[in-house]
This record gives C-alpha cells, structure tokens and sequence, in this order.
C-alpha cells in the first residue's frame, strides 16, 4: 500500500502536467488565429469597401453632368434621360440609377421595367435621400420586395447654380452581384447592420438571418419585411482566454466551435463579423497534452527503474561503505602529511632566501657596529678633555645605530619564523616597505632603481605577514635577477586599491628580458637559472603561488609589450581597507 501513494501522486500530477501543457497550447493557438482572423477581418472590410468604391463615387460625378441637371430644368428630352442612365448603369454594373426632384419624386430612371422605380415615384423618406437634400453623401441598404435581392444606395444632392440642391442622383448597387465575385473560402464572414440582420455574407444561408434575442424590432422594418428575417443558427457562448467563442454543433454552415471577431463598419454602417474555426488550435492543443501525458509516463517508468537500480546499489554502498571509510582516512593521512612538506618547502624557502641575503646581512650589521666603535671611542676621548656635551652627542648616535641593529635583526628574525596558517588583516603597504629593507643592500648594490606607487595606508588585506612578505621578497628577488645583465634596470612596486569590493592588487614590474614561458612559471621545479645551491631549485614561485592561495588570492605574470615582466598578487580586502 505504501508503494501504491507514490505511484498515484505521480499519476495525479502527470494528469496536471498534462492539462496544464493543453491550456497552455491551447492559449497560444487561439492567440495566434486570433491575429490571423484580424487579418481576415480587415480584408474582408477592405475587399467590399473596394468594391463599392465605384457605386460610391458614382453619385459624386452624375450630379453635375448636363444630363441630369438637365432633367431637373426640362431640357433633357425623357428618353435621352433613360438611354443615358440605362448606358451609365450597364457601364459600370450600377442595378438601377434613378432622378429625383427636390421633393423626392422619380424624374428619370435607367430601368423602366417592373423591378426598377417607375416616373411619379415617391422617394423622399427615405433616409439616404433625405441625406442627400441636406448636401451629404447618401447611404443606405434596404431588402427589395418587387425583385427579393438586396441593395446598396448611395445618392447626392444635384445643385444647379447654388445651393440648396434642387434635386438628388440615385444608385443602386446589387449585394448578390458583390457576393458572386468573393473567393469561397473556410472562413465564415458576415456583415450585420444596427438590428443585427445578416445583410451580406460569403455563405448564402446566413443571408437575412437575425443574431440577437428578443422580438424584432418595430423601426427593421423600414429595410426588411418581417416574413423575410429568420432567426441566427443556435450556439453557445463562451470566453476563452479574452476570446469569444461560439459552439453551434452541426448546422452544415457554420464551424461546430467557431472563435467570433467583429468590427465596425462606420461607412457602410454595418459591422463586419468572422467566425474561424477552432477545430485545429484544439486538436493541436490535445496532441500536445497527450504528448506530454506520454513524456511524463516514459519519465514514471525511468523513475521505477531508477528505483529498482537504487535498491541494487544500495546493497553494494553498504559493502563499499567500510571500505571507503578506511580509504578516507588513509587520505586525511596522507593529506597532513602532504601540508607537513608544504610547510617544510616554505621554509626552506625563507632559508634559500636568508643564505641568499647573508652577505648584504653582515655588511647591513657591521656599519652601525663599526659606527659604533667610533662612537665610543671618540666618546672616551671628550670626555677625557671634559667635553661633556660633545660626548652626550656621540653617545646618542651610539643609541640610533643600535636602534638600526635591532630593526634588521627584527625583520630577519620575523622573516626566518614558521608562521601558522592563520589568515588575519594585514597592513600591505608596511609589509612592501620590511622586504625591500631585506633587499636594500643588493638594490644599491646592483644599481637598480626603485619606483614606489603606495596608498597612504593602511591598506588592510587578508593573509598573514610573514608569508606574504616571503612572496614579496621572492618576487622583488626574480626581478633582479631577471635585471642582471640589462643596461636599464628599474623595479616598480604598485599597489591599487579599487573601490567597493574588489580585489587588493600588488604589481612587481622589472626590465629584464621577459617570462620564457609564462603558463610554466608557477609549475614546480620549472627554472631558467642555473640549478644550485646558490642559483635556486625553482620552487619560489611555486611556493609563493601556494601562499597566495592559502589567503583566498590570486598570483599571476605575464610580459609587458615594452619589455621586462611584471607579477600581481591580488588580495582579499580586510576590516578597514580602503
């Protein structure tokens, strides 16, 4: 039972993933077919405003042809009027153009027939033609009982001479005729007018079918006899994701789930409708949900695997267990014992580094004792003479030349100490300064010049002082060896404090003659000097590379496009860096 609970969970939530990755699909689908019947939507109000076009601006011309105004004064014989209508309207595919006089009865029209309108007709209420009297353009649609089709009629005012104009121009454009020239195509279009009557579709059964609840209005029937307007096909509304959505089954017309989108129509005053079908975007939507119900049982049935192996190894992890604890701390063993040499070849280091030094040492110790000696000697004798003054003088030099003694001796005997492996705030700029007071001697000695770029202190980083300044003295101490045989000997100390918190940075620049190979300097035992006792075995700069790490640092070198080659160590900043 207990292994039953989490195969449920997973199903419960396979299920989840499954429906969340359909909605989601989903979603996206209709968004997309949403932008596409937008498309749709504007071509389809372009396309019938394109075809009107020619009926629209037809009124505009006939009203000041001589014709028609003609007709209005009496001298255009009635059936010059009727030949030249009856031209025009076959010309241009108009149904009907007709002329009426101020008070809206027919003068003249291009189809005397029985479906036409007759001489002696009363138009004036409608609402196109009053429209027209009042110096407008005229527009409006109306069913046509005498033939049963539907018509579009635009009409303007004829003014002759001034206004206001002293009668009106009438076409009458066929519907039928427009929707025989559209394209079929799977999208349902419509257009509705104010009392939602379908007056002109790509699909002849929505033709004058009404889509609103409710009895038909009173004024509808101005354009549409009642017998004539049916109801809309039935459906059910939905609202997905901001979409609307109508569900009408099987009608044979209309898509079973259809996504509507509308749009008004202001100059035809009809409101253009697409209904797109959403049969695709959901069928893609499930085919993405099963997938996902198949991805998550393929994922159930490596987790049961897994599982299975699980239990398999675990027998062996405990087998290996006893073995792996005994291997550990054979490691933590041979780990100490490793840090044990580590700090042995640090040592040893400081102690190359110290012989190296021994000999600017002595000489460093044997000035102030020499000056020393005469001191005293030179004391005895004032005070012999009784010169007790000049003697105090003597014997205060005596005390600054001990002073200078015990510095050196300090700075040595801090230098050759095996200090912990503590990382603590150290001041940089006072570690720089003790080990080039190491190196004084040979720097003089060697005549190399020393250009110092140091921050007021204190410049505070993290590491320990004794081991940080072995990095330097190694450091300062390859510079001048790389310098030895070079006309132009400089060494640059920098040290760069960024704001915020990034790194501490020490730069040792020389004008020697470059890094070999700079991405072996660091290896250890890797040299360019003679190997000896006093050339070195190529660990310090191994060592100091160690060092620098151990504080949470960085040491790197590389060539200088001018010459020579310059090292930086970077630090971590410390409490009261600047």
């Amino acid at each position: 039972m207990r292994r039953l609970i989490p195969v449920l969970a997973f199903c419960g939530v396979a299920v989840l993933v499954a429906a969340g990755v359909f909605t989601l699909a989903y979603r996206a689908n209709l968004n997309q077919l949403s932008r596409t019947g937008a498309v749709q939507l504007d071509q389809a109000s372009d396309r019938v405003l394109a075809q009107l076009a020619r009926f629209q601006q037809l009124p505009n011309l006939l009203a000041r042809h001589p014709v028609i105004v003609g007709v209005l004064t009496g001298e255009t014989d009635p059936a010059r009027a009727h030949d030249f209508l009856e031209t025009t309207a076959l010309t241009v595919g108009a149904e009907e153009i007709f002329v009426l006089d101020r008070k809206g009865r027919v003068l003249a029209a291009s189809d005397l027939e029985e479906n036409g309108a007759r001489v002696g007709d009363d138009l004036g209420q409608t609402a196109h033609v009053r429209r027209a009297l009042t110096g407008g353009l005229g527009v409006d649609h109306a069913f046509e009982p005498k033939d049963g089709g539907r018509d579009f009629f635009f009409s303007r005012g004829i003014i002759n001479g001034a206004a206001p104009p002293s009668g009106v121009v009438v076409v009458r454009a066929d519907v039928e005729q427009l929707e025989f020239e559209w394209e079929v195509d799977e999208t349902v279009v419509s257009f509705l007018d104010a009392y939602n009557v379908v007056f002109l579709s790509n699909r002849v059964e929505l033709v004058l079918r009404r889509d609103g609840k409710g009895a038909f209005p009173a004024s509808a029937t101005r354009i549409y006899p009642r017998s004539v307007v049916h109801p809309f096909y039935d459906y059910k509304e939905s609202n997905w994701f901001g979409h609307r959505l109508q569900r009408f089954g099987k009608t044979g017309v209309m898509p079973e789930q259809a996504m509507v989108l509308s749009e008004f129509l202001p100059r035809l005053d009809l409101t253009t409708r697409v209904y797109l079908n959403v049969k695709t975007a959901a069928q893609n939507a499930r085919v993405l949900g099963y997938l996902a119900l198949a991805i998550m049982g393929l994922v159930g049935a490596g987790l049961v695997a897994l599982g299975q192996r699980r239990r398999r190894l675990a027998e062996r992890l405990v087998v290996e267990a006893a073995a792996n604890a005994r291997l550990e701390a054979r490691v933590e063993e041979r780990t100490a014992q490793l840090r044990q040499a580590q700090d042995q070849l640090v040592q040893a280091g400081k102690l190359t580094a110290l012989g190296q030094m021994s000999a600017g040492i002595s000489h460093e110790v044997n000035q102030p004792l020499a000056a020393i000696r005469n001191f005293a000697a030179n004391g005895i004798k004032l005070i012999e003479r009784d010169r007790v003054a000049e003697a105090q003088d003597n014997l205060d030099q005596i005390t600054v030349q001990v002073d200078r003694i015990n510095r050196i001796i300090k700075n040595l005997r801090g230098f050759a100490r095996n200090e912990s492996e503590r990382v603590e705030p150290v001041e940089l700029v006072a570690v720089v300064q003790d080990a080039l007071r190491l190196a004084e001697r040979r720097l003089r000695e060697e005549g190399i010049t020393v250009e110092l770029d140091l921050p007021k202190p204190p410049v505070m980083v993290a590491g320990g002082p004794v081991r940080l300044q072995q990095v330097i003295v190694n450091l300062t101490g390859n510079a001048m060896d790389a310098m030895r045989d070079q006309p132009e000997k400089r060494l640059s100390l920098a040290i760069e404090t960024p704001l915020g918190e990034g790194p501490v940075r020490l730069r040792v620049r020389d004008t020697g003659s470059g890094l070999v190979e700079p991405d072996r300097v660091f290896e250890p035992f890797y040299t360019t000097k003679d190997v000896g006792a006093s050339k070195g075995l190529g660990l310090g700069l191994s060592i100091s590379y160690g060092i620098v790490g151990t504080f949470g640092g960085k040491l790197s070198c590389r060539n200088l496009p001018e010459g020579g080659a310059e090292f930086c160590v970077e630090l971590k900043k410390a409490g009261g860096a600047k």
